[in-house]
C-alpha cells in the first residue's frame, strides 16, 4: 500500500496520447497551411508574395516542430529501453536534448544531433526556391484612369526629346535590331516588337494604342519589385499594309499622287542610291498612303521635283512600293512593371476605325524629318541586302511607325483643332482584363517534400510510439518519476555527481513491471514501475492496457 503521506499520483498509459494525437493532426494542419501559401495562382500566394511566404512558412515550420518534438523524446526513450544499452546518461542526453551529456552513446549523438540541426536545415532550405510567380486576374483599382490612347510609355529623363524622328527611332529599332540576322525569318503572323510595334505578318504592320504614360506611371507606383501586369484590350491601331497592287496601276498612280503642292522627295548616298518618298494624296474616310523606293540616282543630295518624266522619277517609279495607312480596330497584351512596358501579343481584325486624322496633311508624316532616317536605316537593303526577306516586313513597320510617330507628336495639336475626335485617341476601354503577377517561392514538388518533411516524422513517431506501447516508458518518465520508483540498492554508484550531474562512465538503468496484487486502491489492482540502477540492465514485464500503475 502507497504510504499515509505519499503525494504520488498513479495513473496508466493511454494507448494514444490525446495530445500527440493532435500535435499529428495540428502538424498537418501546418502542411496544409503552408502547401495552400505555396500554391500559385491562387490568392494567398499572389497577396503574400515573395517576402510575406517566407515569414507565414517560417512560423508554419516552427510550429512543425515544436509539435514533432512533444513525440521525440517518449519515442526515443522507448527506443533506448527496447534496443539500446539503457543508460542514465542516453536517457539524460534524450531528456534534455542534448548532446554534451557525457558518455552518451554515438547513435545518440549522430540522432539528436540530426534532429538539432532538422529545423535549421529546412528553415534555408525553403528559402532557395526562389525564383516562382503567382498569378491572378484582378481588376485595375483606379477604373476612372483606366485609360488607353495614341501615347508612349514614360521616357524618363528622355522626356525632352519630345520629337517625331525619335518616336519613331524609338518604337521601330526593336525590328531593324531583330532583322540583323538573316538566319532569323521574319514572322508570317503576329509577332510583337518593342512596346506596341506588331509584325502581322509580312506586308503588313501595326503600331498600336497603348495604356497612356499616366496610366503606366500609376501602375509603376503600385508595383514593387519584380511584381507586373499583363494587360489585355482592345485599342485603336495605325496599321500600314503593303499594297500588293501597286506594280498593275503604278503609272495612274504616280501621275494622280505627283502634284505642284506633291513633289516626289529624294535623299542622295554617296554610293550613288537614293531613298525617295512621295506622300499619297489622301482620299476621304480612305486612310492615308505614300510611297517609298530606293533608286539608282546621281542628283544633288536633297532634291525634289514634280516633272513626273524627268530621269529620278522615272527610276523611281521602277522601285517604289506603295503602302496604305489606315487606322483599324486591333488587341494588344502589355507587360507593365516598374521600369518598362513591353507588347507581349496582339492581333487585328481590319476592322477600321475613324480616318478623320490623315485628310490633314499637316498631322501627316514631314519629308525632311523621316528620309535622313530612312537613308540610314534602310541603306543596306538598297544593295546588299536587296533580296532579303526580311526587306518588305522593315519597309512596312518603318513607314507605320513613320505615321505613327508624327501622329503622337501632332496629337496635342489635333486635339485642339478637332475636339471632337479626341475620343478616338484617348479612351476607356471596355474590354481591358489584368493578369497580375508578383514573385513568389518556386512551388516545385522539392519544396513541397521539404514541407512535410516534420509533419511525416510525428505521424511515424505516434504510430512506432502506439506499436510498442506495452513497453514501460511514457512521456511521464522524468525526474519526479526516476524518484518515485527507484531501488535505493545500487544508488551509490551515483554519489558525487549532485551538483555537476556527470558520471566517469556509463551507468545501466533497468526497469521492471510488477503486477503486486496486494496492492490495492479502492478495489482496484496496481501495479508498480521499478527502476534499478546497476551494471547489468534488465527490463522486465510489459504494461496492459486500461492498467494502473505506481
Amino acid at each position: 500500500m502507497k504510504s499515509p503521506n505519499s503525494i504520488g499520483k498513479p495513473g496508466s498509459k493511454p494507448f494514444i496520447n490525446k495530445l500527440d494525437f493532435c500535435a499529428v493532426i495540428g502538424s498537418f494542419i501546418c502542411l496544409i497551411a503552408a502547401v495552400c501559401v505555396v500554391v500559385p495562382d491562387q490568392q494567398p500566394s499572389w497577396r503574400l508574395g515573395f517576402n510575406g511566404q517566407i515569414i507565414v512558412i517560417g512560423f508554419l515550420l516552427s510550429l512543425m516542430n515544436v509539435m514533432m518534438k512533444r513525440l521525440t523524446p517518449v519515442l526515443f526513450m522507448i527506443l533506448e529501453l527496447r534496443w539500446g544499452s539503457s543508460t542514465l546518461q542516453n536517457y539524460d542526453a534524450i531528456l534534455r536534448n542534448s548532446i554534451t551529456v557525457s558518455h552518451t552513446g554515438w547513435v545518440w549523438r549522430t540522432t539528436i544531433g540530426l534532429f538539432i540541426l532538422l529545423p535549421f536545415v529546412l528553415s534555408v532550405g525553403y528559402k532557395k526556391f526562389t525564383g516562382g510567380a503567382s498569378s491572378i486576374a484582378i481588376l485595375s483599382p483606379w477604373p476612372t484612369q483606366r485609360r488607353y490612347g495614341l501615347d508612349l510609355p514614360p521616357l524618363g529623363e528622355y522626356s525632352t526629346m519630345n520629337n517625331s524622328m525619335y518616336y519613331m527611332i524609338n518604337s521601330n529599332v526593336p525590328v531593324i535590331a531583330a532583322a540583323e540576322d538573316e538566319s532569323n525569318p521574319p514572322p508570317n503572323k503576329p509577332t510583337p516588337y518593342g512596346y506596341n510595334t506588331l509584325i502581322l505578318n509580312t506586308h503588313s504592320a501595326a503600331l498600336l494604342d497603348m495604356p497612356t504614360s499616366d496610366y503606366v506611371m500609376l501602375i509603376q507606383s503600385s508595383l514593387r519589385g519584380s511584381d507586373s501586369w499583363a494587360m489585355t484590350a482592345t485599342v485603336n491601331a495605325t496599321v500600314a499594309r503593303l499594297n500588293t497592287t501597286y506594280d498593275i496601276n503604278k503609272n495612274s498612280l504616280l501621275q494622280m499622287n505627283i502634284t505642284e503642292n506633291n513633289p516626289l522627295y529624294s535623299v542622295f548616298h554617296f554610293n550613288d542610291f537614293s531613298t525617295g518618298y512621295l506622300p499619297g494624296i489622301t482620299i476621304k474616310n480612305e486612310g492615308a498612303h505614300c510611297f517609298l523606293g530606293q533608286f539608282n540616282a546621281s542628283h544633288v543630295p536633297i532634291f525634289w521635283t514634280t516633272n513626273i518624266t524627268s530621269p529620278e522619277v522615272v527610276a523611281f517609279k521602277s522601285a517604289a512600293m506603295m503602302f496604305n495607312v489606315r487606322r483599324e480596330q486591333c488587341s494588344g497584351t502589355w507587360r507593365v512593371n516598374r521600369t518598362s512596358v513591353v507588347l507581349l501579343d496582339g492581333s487585328c481584325n481590319g476592322k477600321r476605325t475613324s480616318q478623320a486624322i490623315f485628310e490633314d496633311s499637316n498631322y501627316l508624316p514631314y519629308w525632311l524629318d523621316i528620309l535622313p532616317i530612312y537613308q540610314h536605316s534602310l541603306y543596306d537593303y538598297s544593295n546588299i541586302r536587296r533580296s532579303s526577306a526580311w526587306r518588305a516586313p522593315v519597309f512596312t513597320t518603318t513607314i507605320a511607325s513613320t505615321f505613327w510617330a508624327r501622329l503622337a507628336y501632332m496629337l496635342s495639336k489635333f486635339k485642339a483643332d478637332y475636339p471632337q475626335l479626341r475620343s478616338e485617341f484617348n479612351y476607356s476601354v471596355t474590354t481591358e482584363s489584368i493578369i497580375s503577377t508578383r514573385a513568389t517561392l518556386d512551388a516545385s514538388w522539392s519544396l513541397y517534400l521539404l514541407l512535410a518533411v516534420q509533419p511525416v516524422l510525428t505521424l511515424i513517431m505516434l504510430v512506432l510510439t502506439t506499436a510498442l506501447y506495452d513497453t514501460p516508458m511514457g512521456e511521464g518518465f522524468g525526474l519526479v518519476a526516476l524518484l518515485a520508483g527507484i531501488e535505493k540498492e545500487g544508488l551509490e554508484v551515483l554519489s558525487g555527481a549532485a551538483l555537476s550531474g556527470e558520471l566517469k562512465e556509463e551507468v545501466k538503468l533497468s526497469v521492471s513491471v510488477v503486477e503486486d496484487k496486494s496492492r490495492q486502491e479502492v478495489g482496484e489492482q496496481i501495479g508498480m514501475v521499478k527502476y534499478s540502477v546497476g551494471e547489468n540492465p534488465r527490463s522486465v514485464g510489459v504494461l496492459r492496457r486500461r492498467q494502473r500503475y505506481m
